[in-house]
């Protein structure tokens, strides 16, 4: 199959089935006498393999590593049990920078007084004032 058949088998942009194939997560199985790339259904399965991993917030580096891993099934999962308990670690600071971010915002609010000016407004007074 052509890349726009593949672009909506997996609702993945053309644009980053190619990157991907620039990467080497997937690859074409050929190319058309038209020269268009021409894709197998495996190609569709690590796309939304690599897709999933992705709404993960997988770095392209660890799926790339966990694609080699898989494909090598007789190896040992401790590796990518190591890069998802990176992961959590990740989202858990992130969480804590956004829980930060959400009483900074709080904060603001909470120096609004409604019905006012721009220029009597407490939360641009509170942007201008900051030492960042």
């Amino acid at each position: 199959m052509k890349i726009g058949q593949v672009s909506k088998e997996t609702n993945l942009p053309v644009q980053t089935i190619r990157y991907y194939e620039s990467q080497n997560l997937i690859k074409s199985s050929g190319r058309t006498e038209g020269n268009f790339r021409i894709y197998d259904t495996k190609v569709i399965e690590q796309l939304k393999f690599i897709k999933h991993c992705r709404h993960l917030d997988l770095s392209l580096v660890d799926i790339r590593r966990i694609i080699e891993l898989k494909n090598n099934p007789d190896s040992i999962c401790k590796e990518v049990d190591e890069m998802i308990n990176d992961q959590i670690q990740e989202v858990n600071l992130k969480m804590k920078e956004l829980k930060k971010l959400k009483r900074q915002l709080e904060s603001l609010t909470a120096s609004c007084t409604t019905n006012q000016k721009v220029s009597d407004c407490g939360i641009i007074k509170s942007l201008q004032d900051c030492d960042c």
